[in-house]
């Protein structure tokens, strides 16, 4: 559920303009006046369950960042929620770079800018940040591999479509073969190892979705790492508050 808009003259809302391979997609920033940088949020594979009524979702993470000075965007990618299209992976990161751009053009948006990805949209972060000019990358709960995946395209299509509610091609559906190989070239752990900006890796002991040993593979490539283990914590590291002060004061180095 979105909040409605704090009341701040200093803040102003846009919508993102995303338009990827003909797919308009939902998005949206809040850019204070002197922001200091820009963030983009991405985010994760989304679940079939109801939607908890006070999670303000990645909206209202962007309107927390940018009340701490940042311009802040997010973005529905294809196939997630209200944005059309058919879910992959490679998709999935033409639509980050595509809002990653979008959100520099806007009026009031000053470079440099950092990416900040939950779980799936960890990895496609790190392969955006592989080639788009990109000051700093934060890791939430991401996934070092895509072993579920990419080792088994019958049961990653099947996650796909039942458990997250996405839609995927026909001939995905008649064949997930190719499909499923596009998780083994959107690797966090092949790609870290070439970004020179530092990287925050933020994970919890309790993640019952992606196991910490994850982390600590990332923060093994990356050439600057931070790593940062939580106590239960969970998954959705973005709703916790530990994990957003580590990212807030994270983003606050980096982004100078």
């Amino acid at each position: 559920m979105d909040l409605p808009l704090k009341r701040d003259p200093d803040l102003v809302e846009e919508r993102l303009p995303v338009v990827v391979d003909g797919l308009r997609l939902r998005g949206g920033a809040y850019v204070p006046s002197d922001a200091r940088g820009l963030v983009l949020l991405l985010h994760g594979i989304p679940s079939i369950n109801p939607p908890d009524p006070d999670d303000a979702g990645y909206p209202g993470v962007a309107r927390r960042l940018a009340a701490e000075g940042f311009a802040a965007a997010w973005v529905d990618m294809r196939a997630a929620r209200s944005s059309p299209g058919y879910f992959s992976i490679k998709g999935w990161v033409r639509d980050a770079t595509a809002a990653l751009f979008a959100a520099t053009s806007l009026q009031g948006v000053p470079g440099p800018a950092a990416i900040v990805g939950s779980s799936a949209g960890g990895a496609v972060a790190t392969v955006v940040a592989r080639q788009a000019p990109v000051a700093a990358l934060a890791l939430l709960a991401a996934p070092a591999a895509w072993v579920s995946f990419a080792g088994d395209p019958r049961e990653g299509l099947r996650r796909i479509t039942e458990d997250a509610g996405m839609a995927v091609a026909p001939e995905v559906v008649a064949d997930p073969t190719a499909w499923a190989t596009e998780f083994k070239e959107v690797s966090t752990e092949l790609s870290i190892g070439r970004l020179t900006c530092p990287v925050l890796v933020v994970h919890s002991t309790d993640d019952d979705v992606v196991p910490v040993d994850h982390a600590k593979r990332i923060a093994e490539r990356a050439r600057r790492p931070e790593l940062r283990i939580l106590e239960g914590a969970g998954h959705q590291l973005r709703r916790d508050e530990m994990a957003l002060d580590l990212v807030t004061d994270f983003l606050r180095r980096s982004l100078k």
